[in-house]
């Protein structure tokens, strides 16, 4: 598992992600901590994007809670 604050393309986080980052983490806060979080916030948004949802899955709708 890396580590890494910049994925192996040396890009950094999108702006949303620096942003919540940012207002995630406590004062003092330090521009590696920001980066770490928001990459690990965008890998999270990923997989959550990922995964397969159907009307089975929404409790509202009658499906498993």
């Amino acid at each position: 598992m890396t580590t890494s604050n910049k994925p192996p393309d040396g890009r950094q986080p999108p702006p949303w992600a620096l942003d919540q980052a940012s207002e995630e983490l406590d004062e003092p806060r330090d521009a590696r901590d920001v980066r770490a979080l928001a990459w690990r916030l965008v890998r999270e948004s990923e997989e959550r994007a990922g995964e397969r949802h159907d009307e089975y899955d929404d409790p509202d709708q009658g499906g498993e809670a």
